[in-house]
């Protein structure tokens, strides 16, 4: 019988083999910690955060009342926030850019018709349309529920110049919502309790139940102060 004979180059083959491996698989379990959690209808459910209106954590906003949260690797869903559908009321029309498209963050993004009118809303970043929610335009009432079944559009963001840093969120997107809510307060003194629901929040549609003849005037001055 042939004495046993130990291979240390072999062993450490091996070992070298398991290292390479463990190595090759930290990106994997890296991007796997780090994926960004899709904004789902979860949100909606989310407490209000700024006064009247839904704030989620994990989105961030425009001034011109778009918001943008992740919604997978390299993508972002697109919506209108609280301010604007509670401003405007639900649409009879949502018109969205077809997949495919280029937004320029600040540009028309997407359009409502509310009452006859066009109201065009920002896109919150700039970057190429990878999805569209078909629900919404078949039944704009989604748009009700803006950070959940209401969402608009999937962004994939310009890899240089997406603007997403510079959108609001967290304290800044708190102080600003709250100074957008005092403008609305100050157009609804002193028949503030007519147009507010139980619980105190606004009804839908605050800007016509405000002024049934100026409501797109007041509309979108409020849209425009941002």
């Amino acid at each position: 019988m042939e004495p046993l004979v130990h291979d240390p180059f072999a062993s450490k083959g091996i070992e070298y083999l398991i290292c390479l491996a463990f190595l090759g698989s930290l990106p994997g379990y890296w991007r796997h910690l780090n994926r960004p959690a899709p904004l789902g209808a979860e949100t909606a459910e989310e407490p209000v955060l700024s006064g009247w209106f839904h704030l989620p954590a994990r989105a961030s906003f425009h001034a011109g009342h778009a918001w943008a949260a992740p919604a997978g690797p390299g993508r972002f869903r697109v919506g209108l926030d609280d301010f604007a559908q509670k401003l405007l009321g639900s649409p009879a029309l949502v018109m969205l850019p077809a997949v495919g498209s280029h937004l320029s963050r600040g540009e028309q993004g997407f359009a409502l018709n509310v009452g006859g009118r066009q109201f065009d809303l920002p896109a919150p970043l700039a970057g190429r349309v990878v999805a569209r929610n078909e629900a919404a335009l078949r039944d704009p009432a989604l748009l009700s529920d803006p950070y959940g079944a209401g969402w608009l559009l999937e962004v994939r963001p310009s890899r240089w110049s997406s603007g997403l840093s510079s959108l609001m969120q967290g304290r800044s997107a708190r102080e600003w919502l709250g100074r957008a809510e005092e403008a609305l307060r100050l157009r609804m003194s002193p028949d503030v309790g007519a147009v507010l629901q139980d619980g105190g929040v606004p009804v839908a549609g605050i800007a016509r139940a405000l002024d049934e003849e100026g409501w797109e005037k007041l509309a979108r001055e409020l849209l425009a102060r941002g």
